[in-house]
Order: structure tokens, then sequence, then C-alpha cells
């Protein structure tokens, strides 16, 4: 059997998740949507480590694994370390690291530093990934674009890159009307992606 697991962003609260969960229920999956450690008292390998040893739990063998806005660093790592247990990785209206990437390092690079948008330097935003990227290629990936996103700049730069290397690196893509929070906005759409229909 099939399980999602479910990564929130920064804003460290599972709830944006809610309107989302019964949707992939009802269709007959087991989903998994934890609140991660405060990010004043961890790291990005803490919360790394804290989805793993939520996977490892789970008793099904597919895993698919999405992220949204930070979360994408998280599920990056994941994969990374037990690319074994995950089937799909997906990807709401967030950076994609590349290894030795930082979350506010990639919001530097693409014209949006954190300081902006009254963020604080917390260890998880700022702590580089170091990853295998042949390993993240590897696995299919979705690509969810916000185009009403607050982060407007970091999604198109993901999305840029990540439609130019579309087929080499595995990728499908979708845009959605949607505010950044699109889990809150437009629920049953994302559901429909998350389950690929």
């Amino acid at each position: 059997m099939t399980s999602y697991v479910l990564i929130h962003g920064g804003h460290n609260d599972s709830s944006v998740w809610e309107k989302v969960v019964p949707y992939l229920k009802c269709a007959g999956y087991n989903v998994f949507a934890p609140t991660l450690a405060d990010p004043k008292e961890t790291t990005l390998n803490g919360h790394i480590s804290e989805v793993c040893e939520v996977i490892e739990k789970i008793r099904s063998e597919k895993i698919i694994l999405a992220g949204h806005s930070y979360g994408a660093m998280v599920i990056t790592g994941v994969c990374a370390r037990i690319p074994e247990r995950i089937i799909r990785i997906i990807y709401l209206d967030s950076a994609v690291p590349k290894s030795g990437d930082s979350l506010y390092g990639i919001m530097e690079r693409c014209g949006a530093p954190y300081q902006t948008f009254g963020l604080t330097p917390e260890r998880p935003f700022t702590d580089p990934l170091i990853f295998d990227e042949g390993i993240i290629r590897k696995i299919p990936k979705t690509y969810v674009h916000c185009t009403n996103s607050e982060f407007i700049a970091v999604g198109k730069c993901a999305y840029e890159d990540v439609r130019k290397n579309r087929e080499r690196d595995n990728w499908v893509c979708y845009e959605l009307k949607s505010p950044h929070n699109c889990m809150k906005a437009m629920p049953e759409k994302v559901a429909d992606i998350l389950l690929l229909r």
C-alpha cells in the first residue's frame, strides 16, 4: 500500500494540510502530516531525521512525499537518505535545492532575500543541504507553481529551472492560480495533483 507523508513549510504548522487530507484518505491512502520541531530548537538535518523516523514507522513500502515551501528542503534531504522508500516527491510552491543550497541562499539568488518578508535566520533555513543530486534526479517528481504566491520570485525561479530540465530530471509540472498556501486556498485541486488525477 502507498502512504502520503505531507511536510509543512517554515510556519511550523501541519494544520495547513487539514483540508487536503480527507481527499487522500477518501481515495484509500494512509496520510501522515507531522508537525516538525520548532525551527528555533533544531537544524535542517534535525527536521530531515524527524521525517525519516516517521517513514520508518510506516509499514507500507511505498511513500509519496510532499513538501510545501521550506518543506522542499526537508523532503529533498529525506529522499537522499532513504530513496528506496520514496516513489514520488511533490514540491508545492517551493524552492528546489541543489546540493550546497540553503533556503535563504536560494531566496537571495532569486532576488527575494528573507529580510524582505520579515523572516528570521533560524538554522533550518540557513543550513546548507548536501546531497547526491543523481539520486533525486531518478525519482519521479511533481512541481506545483502558484501564480499568485507571495513568494512568486522564488517560485518562478524554481519553476523555470524545473521546466527547462523536465525530461532529464523526471518532472511533471502544474500551475495553480493560487496564493502561497495553496493547500488552504484550493485543497481539492491540490489533492487531485497529489493523486495525479
